[in-house]
Formats: C-alpha cells, sequence, structure tokens
C-alpha cells in the first residue's frame, strides 16, 4: 500500500510543502509513500486541467492533496483520496464569476473526496459554514512542528532583544502595524521575506533597527528562531498559525494575535494582542522586556503547548486514518 502526497507547484510557496514533507518523516516509517509537485504553478483553467491530469496519471493506493489544489478531487478516484484544508480566506476576497468558480474548486470540490482534514477549527468551520460534509468525512488534524525546532535556552537580551518576524510582503503578516508598535522600544527587528517598498519606506521613516533576509533554508529558518528574543505573528489571518509552535517548540517567547485560529494553536501559552491596534502590540512588547517572570511563565507553558503538536503526536493521526481508508 502506497500513499501519495500531491504538492501544488514549489513556486506558489513552500509553508504547505515544509508541513507535509515533516508530516512524511513520520509517516514513511508505517507505509510508503511518494511525493508528487504539480507541474503548472498558476489557478487558471488550462493549468487547472494540466495539473489535473498530471496528477491522475500519478495516482496510488491512497493520494492524499496536501493542500491548495483542492479542485483536483475531480479528476482523482474518490474513494480513496483525502484532502487537507489550511484555509479558504483567499474566497472572501472574491465576488461575481471569480468567486462562484472559486466556491465550485476548492470548496464544493470537498465534497467528492473520501476525507477531508481540517488543520484547524477555525478552517474547519470556514468549509461547514459553506457546504455541507457528512459527519464521518471530515476530521481535525493539526499540523506538526518539525523535529529541527527543539528547546535551545538563550538569555533573554533586556537590553536590546531581537524580535524575530516571519513573513515581509504578505499584508496579513501586519508587519505596517509591527513596525509603528516598535517605535520608542529599544530592539533589533530581524524580518524573514522580502519587503514591499511600502514597508521599505515605513522602516526608514521610524528609523527602525532592522535587518531583513529570505530564500533561507530550513536550517537557516531554525537559526533564526534560536538566534532570537522574540518571534513576532500577530497576523490578520491564518489557518494555523505555525511560527506559534516553532518559536514555543525553540523556549522564545511568541507574541500573536488574539483571534483564531492563533489563540487556538497558542494554547496559553504566547502573548495574545489585539492585531488591528498598534497600542495593543506595543503593550505586550513593554509588558515582555519588562516582566522576567511573566516570561519565563509564557515560555513554559509555550513549551507545555507544543506537546500535542510533536511529530509523533500527529504521525499517529494520519496512520489511523490512512488505516481506516484501507480497511473500507
Amino acid at each position: 500500500m502506497k500513499i501519495n502526497y500531491i504538492f501544488r507547484h514549489p513556486e506558489v510557496g513552500f509553508s504547505i510543502q515544509r508541513v507535509f514533507q515533516t508530516v512524511n518523516l513520520g509517516v514513511k516509517k508505517v507505509f510508503d509513500t511518494e511525493e508528487t509537485f504539480l507541474p503548472n504553478s498558476k489557478s487558471n483553467i488550462p493549468a487547472i486541467l494540466e495539473n489535473g491530469v498530471f496528477a491522475r496519471k500519478k495516482q496510488l493506493d491512497i493520494n492524499h492533496i496536501t493542500g491548495d489544489a483542492h479542485y483536483l478531487v475531480y479528476f482523482l478516484n474518490k474513494s480513496n483520496t483525502i484532502v487537507t484544508v489550511h484555509d479558504i480566506m483567499y474566497y472572501s476576497y472574491l465576488s461575481g464569476i471569480k468567486r462562484k468558480l472559486w466556491k465550485v474548486l476548492y470548496i464544493k470540490s470537498l465534497k467528492r473526496a473520501k476525507k477531508v482534514v481540517f488543520i484547524s477549527e477555525f478552517a474547519q468551520q470556514q468549509v461547514l459554514n459553506e457546504i455541507s460534509l457528512k459527519k464521518n468525512q471530515y476530521s481535525i488534524i493539526p499540523n506538526p512542528v518539525s523535529p529541527d525546532f527543539i528547546f535551545k535556552p538563550k538569555e533573554f537580551n533586556t537590553t536590546k532583544p531581537v524580535i524575530l518576524h516571519i513573513g515581509g510582503k504578505l499584508e496579513r503578516k501586519n508587519l505596517a502595524r509591527t513596525i509603528k508598535a516598535l517605535e520608542n522600544i529599544s530592539c533589533h527587528l530581524r524580518i524573514v521575506g522580502k519587503l514591499s517598498k511600502k514597508n521599505s519606506l515605513l522602516l526608514q521613516e521610524c528609523k527602525t533597527d532592522f535587518s531583513n533576509v529570505f530564500n533561507l533554508t530550513n536550517e537557516e529558518i531554525v537559526m533564526e528562531y534560536e538566534n532570537c528574543d522574540i518571534v513576532n505573528f500577530p497576523s490578520l489571518f491564518e489557518g494555523f498559525g505555525m511560527p506559534i509552535i516553532e518559536g514555543q517548540a525553540v523556549g522564545r517567547i511568541v507574541v500573536t494575535s488574539n483571534i483564531p485560529p492563533m489563540n487556538q494553536v497558542a494554547g496559553g501559552g504566547a502573548v495574545l494582542v489585539e492585531p488591528s491596534e498598534i497600542k495593543s502590540i506595543h503593550e505586550g512588547y513593554k509588558n515582555i522586556i519588562a516582566n522576567d517572570v511573566f516570561r519565563k511563565k509564557m515560555i513554559l507553558k509555550g513549551l507545555e503547548n507544543v506537546e500535542k503538536y510533536k511529530l509523533s503526536t500527529i504521525t499517529k493521526q494520519y496512520t489511523s486514518l490512512y488505516n481506516e481508508l484501507i480497511e473500507k
């Protein structure tokens, strides 16, 4: 029995790839697995047809669409196809014929899957607000934290902490409010991801002490977490929020949004702020820097929270799901 992990084209983004290559590390100890990458990075009709025909030819005993390309269900054998849904936020920004078409391709398509896996309660509710699924057709399995992220104690720099921000250009990562919230706070802002022109100008205007890197390897990303003092993730919306548990796993205090799913993923082990309020983000940083007892307490809670996202825990949930399909 062989499981085929179907990934979108690498140019579309590496976040889902990172998650499911981590899942595969555990699953391949139990089942034979293969990783298939779609040939076309675009999402127009010709690209969808090309990707669909390609995926159909690559079918194995269990086909697992790892995310994003939900439309592939229309091309695959529905009796042995699983789809993992990360979020459907893009849908909320569409209107007219584009919205109707997107719903058919990315939401209604889920009804054809044998099993639908949501990475969070938030992602599940998004979809169930749009379509109905049979109760035995779906479940929640969160994303695992990579075994590369391990606890590395570090003395907190109270004079000038390094604040690690993951995500540059994407507006939802909330970098602009982060920059404004850091005014009059002594720190170094380390930004991972390409900067927009708007945010580059804002950094200059606010005279922010910062550095910027992108196109990092997995090993380099882990080092960024280890070298920082605070992980900053006050995102405006996410399907999950991997930097939260990655930061917790390394033993760094995390600042994230007090909205689903981030506040759920954090599990009481992060400083929750209102992502749309600069003052709230600012006060979160000030409290972390000034309060040693609070900081250590949050780090310990974070380490406790990470236990439920460990690869061994998530692997058991996925292997159980695959066994369920085999038995049927």
